[in-house]
């Protein structure tokens, strides 16, 4: 026969020990979710919602009063520490409180607590599952008086700074000299405190005292630059044996205003604007002197050497070009399209590319040539120039007639003698070459000019008498 199950009452389950722990677990567990739940329509959740995050921190293990301790405990810790700054034998202390500095803890902790515990339950339902798909993440912002820092940090600056010293370079008569070596300076480095004094702010540290970031601040012209920039890098000369000597005295009274001359990083400098007007005035003789298409005297002649000599100087230095004309005849004094003729409407105008100076010297040596000089920093290659004829012996087709009065050469008007054959013209061309200084390897060139001399005119003496 079989055995009848038997029926618990309802009040009898609870008196099964497993039973009964297993009702207390489970009660507790429910009383754990409820209490910490996610905002989950509970309305007397005293912990932030799941998914609410302040300066990084997942804040549902917080309670409102433990988050709010949380926070504010951090940010007087942060803002309550003084940091000492060291030079030499200098100290400067610094405090987040001297500037004023603040949070806005209040306004955070409020907007994050107010997530899923404002609204209808069923708003906050809504918001729990919105925060665990979408976190909300709040970040205090700091506030200080920027016055007050920037003062603080230029009253530093102002105590450390010391201005440095450039070597003192000498233009003497004959080549430039250091006098007196240069001496590094130093200075706050202003912006890079004011970055890490706003860190410590933020972010504390675990030190307090640092290094004051002070810089050296090199001279403009240091003593080793200086002595580099010393180096004689160009000599260069032009033929003055054939000259008369008042030609020779005009060649060298134009090149001794370019004498103990320098010429700074990207300076342009005229020619005409240097040398001045030629004239009996400024000490200047009569001399032969290119006209145009044809030879005559006047004051300043030879002028057009100085220039030429200058500008062949210059382009071995590696000076740029802004303004050169070359003559209409052919010059004996320097190769084809290294002359740079000069009047009173046409300049020779060139600037300094370099990042170093020039100092230029010239002369003039026992009317004999005229030599230019340039010291500066040797230059990244070894420069030369090369002069090539690409057409010679361009004859003049225009004339020039001169009246033969005294009936020496031509006594009829229908009379016409060649009296004169101009100088032949040619065209030609200039290029710069670079050189490897230790392979002597050729790196590149440019061209720096084609021209056309046009010759000089023939001159034909026509009589004055009808026949």
């Amino acid at each position: 026969m079989a055995q009848a199950k038997r029926r618990y009452k309802p009040g009898e389950i609870f008196q099964n020990p497993l039973v009964a722990l297993a009702a207390v677990a489970l009660a507790a567990l429910i009383i754990i979710l409820v209490t910490r739940s996610s905002c989950s329509g509970v309305p007397n959740s005293n912990y932030y919602c799941q998914g609410v995050y302040i300066n990084g921190v997942e804040m549902s293990r917080y309670t409102k009063a433990q988050g709010e301790k949380w926070l504010t405990d951090r940010e007087d810790a942060l803002l309550g520490k003084t940091y000492t700054y060291t030079f030499e034998d200098r100290k400067w202390t610094f405090s987040p409180k001297d500037i004023n500095a603040s949070y806005n803890t209040g306004e955070v902790l409020s907007k994050a607590w107010n997530l899923g515990h404002t609204g209808s339950s069923s708003d906050r339902a809504s918001l729990q599952q919105e925060l665990r798909l979408h976190n909300q993440y709040f970040t205090t912002e700091l506030s200080y008086d920027e016055a007050k820092l920037d003062e603080f940090i230029n009253s530093i600056a102002r105590e450390v700074y010391i201005e440095p010293v450039d070597a003192d370079i000498v233009l003497t008569a004959t080549e430039p000299r250091i006098v007196a070596q240069s001496q590094d300076g130093r200075e706050l480095d202003s912006e890079g405190m004011k970055a890490q004094i706003v860190s410590l702010m933020k972010q504390g540290s675990t030190e307090n005292t640092f290094a004051l970031p002070v810089e050296v601040k090199i001279p403009a012209v240091s003593s080793s630059a200086a002595e580099n920039g010393l180096q004689l890098i160009v000599t260069y000369s032009t033929d003055l044996s054939a000259s008369s000597s008042n030609r020779c005295h005009n060649v060298a009274l134009a090149l001794s205003r370019f004498n103990a001359f320098e010429v700074k990083p990207g300076e342009t400098v005229s020619f005409n604007e240097v040398v001045g007007a030629r004239t009996i005035l400024n000490g200047y003789y009569e001399a032969t002197v290119y006209y145009g298409e044809s030879v005559s005297t006047g004051v300043g002649g030879g002028v057009c050497q100085a220039s030429s000599t200058l500008y062949g100087a210059l382009m071995k230095a590696g000076m740029t070009t802004l303004t050169r004309d070359h003559h209409a005849l052919v010059v004996d004094y320097c190769q084809a399209s290294m002359d740079a003729a000069v009047s009173d409407t046409q300049d020779f105008v060139f600037t300094n590319d370099t990042d170093y100076a020039i100092y230029i010297y010239t002369s003039v040596v026992n009317k004999d040539k005229a030599t230019v000089r340039i010291y500066s920093n040797r230059p990244e290659y070894r420069i030369e120039l090369e002069s090539t004829i690409i057409q010679n012996n361009i004859k003049n087709s225009a004339i020039t007639e001169r009246k033969d009065t005294n009936g020496e050469y031509a006594y009829y008007t229908t009379e016409k003698v060649l009296v004169k054959e101009g100088k032949l013209g040619r065209k030609s061309k200039l290029e710069r070459i670079y050189y490897d200084w230790d392979t002597g390897r050729e790196v590149s060139r440019e061209t720096l000019s084609e021209d056309y001399y046009s010759g000089e005119r023939d001159i034909y003496y026509v009589g004055v008498h009808t026949p």
